[in-house]
């Protein structure tokens, strides 16, 4: 009898978490441009201070939507299309990946844009590795 009642809760577990893996799998992603902006600041100014005090920086700004303003340093394209506009230094600025169906939708507006000009960047940041990565994120006209 106990047995059975085991077997009954390992199977109602299993599809429990089945169903809420399914559901997060099948979780459209977040529309950047409809988000409300959380932080806004200078490129440079968040450089400083996660290079300052990364622990403090990525609890106030992890996950969150930050609007972000710099000098686009590089724009480039990985090898799945993924468009990446990098702010301030190339090596250690902010890696912004553009939302693939923003982009596909501004491809004349990305084009146009020149290394060295002023950008705003709205997007998700999500953390620290060498460089501050920003995604999906858009280009705020």
């Amino acid at each position: 009898m106990k047995l059975k009642y085991a077997v009954v809760l390992v199977v109602v577990l299993i599809a429990a978490g089945a169903g809420i893996g399914l559901k997060m799998f099948f979780k459209p992603h977040a529309d950047i441009t409809k988000m409300k902006t959380e932080f806004k600041t200078e490129a440079s100014a968040l450089i400083k201070e996660f290079e300052t005090d990364e622990p403090s920086a990525s609890a106030r700004y992890g996950e969150k939507t930050l609007e972000i303003s710099g000098n686009l340093a590089a724009k480039n394209k990985l090898t799945n299309g993924t468009d990446v506009l990098i702010l301030e230094d190339e090596m250690q600025g902010i890696s912004c990946q553009l939302d693939s169906s923003w982009a596909a939708k501004n491809q004349n507006l990305i084009s146009e844009l020149q290394q060295g000009s002023k950008i705003t960047v709205k997007g998700i940041c999500k953390g620290y590795l060498m460089e501050i990565k920003v995604s999906p994120a858009i280009v705020v006209q």
